[in-house]
Formats: structure tokens, C-alpha cells, sequence
């Protein structure tokens, strides 16, 4: 069985965690045949039209389209941020971290008014607004403590981004039967051949 590749096909995946999985799972490296399917990884961000398409299907970006001439910026702000979330989501075969401390440049106002709660706004245009709000899902799973079991597969033919709800959260592999499975059977088949 392949690993979920909707959020909504997650099982118990929190509303800000689904943001992060769809967005970390923009940049597909799946390359291997599962069930006799062969998945082959692309990019579903190449163009500013599809970073808009992706920021409005997940009610991100509202209105009127963006100026035209800061499309390529967005684009480029967006995989900086889709490489930064999937490196701090990244763990060696050990399960111990491996993505490094790495900086995003937002700015953020928070308007916190009685009756209302928290407000964000960003000062700055549409895009960068909707970029922000995924980093605030980060910071927010942080909070909450489901962060931790947001985690990106090790197998280096898959790195697909999975949320690990098993009761003890030490899950490794986005799917034990295919790449835990197939990762062992390398590594074994790497051993007797040297």
C-alpha cells in the first residue's frame, strides 16, 4: 500500500499539520515501483501560476492575482521555504534530526484583541501573507506538540514528508512494507555483495 498522497487521506491529521504535509509534498521525490506502479517525482510548484493555483486551492490567497511582477519572487520565496520545512523535517536512518537550524525571513504583526483572539497580518503583499501563514502552521504545531510527528521518510528514493500518528510516534518510514522494506533489502543485498 502506498502512503497517503492527500492529507485528507491521513487518518486523525491535524488541520495545520495537513497544510504543512500538502506543502512539504509539493516537491514529490518518489522514485521507486510500488505494487507495480512506478512513481516517478516532480514538482507540483514549477511555475508562479501553479504556486497560485496551490495558495487559493488551500484558501491561502484570496481576490485579486498578485502583481505580475513579483511572480518569479514569490516562486523562488516559496521553494526556499518548501527546502527549509522539508530539511528541518529530515532524519537519518537513526530517526535522529538532521535538518539543521535555518532561518525564514517573515515579518509578522499579531493583533491580539478582547473577544477576538489573535490576528495575523502580514505587511506585505498577498503572497508573501500566504507563505506566512504556513510558517505560523509550523510555529503553531510547535506549540501544540505535533511537530514532532510530522517527519520526512529516509529512504533517499522517497523523502515523502508523513504524519506518524501511531500511539508511541517512533514511526520511521512513511510505509514499513515498502520503503522500510526495501531499504533493508538494499542495505542486506550492500553487505553480502561487499
Amino acid at each position: 500500500m502506498l502512503p497517503p498522497t492527500r492529507a485528507e487521506d491521513v487518518e486523525g491529521l491535524p488541520a495545520g499539520i495537513a497544510l504543512l504535509h500538502h506543502f512539504a509534498n509539493t516537491e514529490d521525490r518518489r522514485g521507486f515501483v510500488a505494487h507495480g506502479r512506478r512513481l516517478t517525482g516532480h514538482d507540483a510548484l514549477t511555475t508562479p501560476g501553479d504556486l497560485e493555483r496551490w495558495l487559493r486551492e488551500h484558501d491561502l490567497l484570496m481576490g485579486d492575482a498578485p502583481d505580475t511582477r513579483a511572480h518569479q519572487d514569490h516562486l523562488t520565496r516559496a521553494h526556499e521555504l518548501r527546502t527549509t520545512l522539508r530539511a528541518a523535517l529530515r532524519q537519518d536512518a537513526e530517526g535522529a534530526d538532521q535538518g539543521g537550524d535555518v532561518a525564514v525571513g517573515y515579518s509578522f504583526h499579531v493583533t491580539l484583541a478582547a473577544g477576538h483572539g489573535a490576528h495575523l497580518t502580514v505587511a506585505a503583499d498577498p503572497v508573501d501573507t500566504a507563505l506566512a501563514h504556513i510558517v505560523m502552521a509550523a510555529l503553531t504545531a510547535t506549540v501544540n506538540g505535533t511537530w514532532h510527528r510530522l517527519r520526512m521518510c529516509p529512504a533517499p528514493d522517497c523523502q515523502w514528508v508523513f504524519y506518524d500518528n501511531s500511539r508511541p510516534g517512533r514511526a520511521r518510514w512513511c510505509s514499513p512494507q515498502l520503503c522500510g522494506n526495501r531499504t533493508k533489502t538494499q542495505a542486506y543485498r550492500r553487505r553480502r555483495s561487499g
